[in-house]
């Protein structure tokens, strides 16, 4: 697969540490793909038989399986974080009717990070759904980051490049 907006993920399959650990070693944090097979499955599974935007098929080339820079939670598998998401939404009783692939889950069940598949554009805008029942009066469970899912995990790959914990 041609990349053409992962491009500093693809650039960087390994990225040392910046830190020493506390018994002298340094660790590695390293990408791991997922097949073009596995990728057209969740195509068909969440997209509706439809090929992702090109910046997610690419993330989901080079680190689908995991990703330094993005947490795929206690999951293990791409199928499975998709699933978990879309249960929370309806325990937590919130909906969206687009399709959306989640490619980021913290704190537990109450906020994940997601993409529109369905906006047209090649790198989708990266978005946050916080199910936190408890939010401020007039702050909306559903979030535009403004960033482009390429622009996003870059933003990340430097924070972690520099030392600083991306999360």
């Amino acid at each position: 697969m041609e990349i053409k907006y992962q491009t500093v993920l693809n650039n960087n399959p390994v990225i040392k540490s910046t830190v020493e650990m506390a018994n002298g070693l340094i660790s590695f944090f390293t990408l791991k793909p997922l097949t073009i097979d596995e990728i057209v499955h969740l195509e068909t599974t969440y997209n509706n038989s439809n090929q992702f935007p090109t910046s997610l098929r690419e993330l989901l080339f080079l680190a689908g399986q995991d990703c330094y820079v993005l947490d795929y939670g206690l999951t293990d598998t791409q199928e499975e974080m998709q699933n978990d998401a879309r249960e929370w939404l309806v325990d937590y009783g919130f909906s969206i009717t687009r399709p959306f692939f989640v490619i980021d889950v913290h704190r537990g069940s109450d906020i994940f990070l997601f993409v529109y598949t369905d906006e047209g554009i090649n790198d989708p805008i990266v978005y946050e759904a916080n199910l936190d029942k408890n939010l401020p009066s007039g702050y909306s469970w559903l979030k535009n980051l403004q960033a482009s899912l390429s622009s996003f995990v870059n933003a990340r790959i430097s924070y972690l490049q520099r030392g600083i914990n991306p999360f």
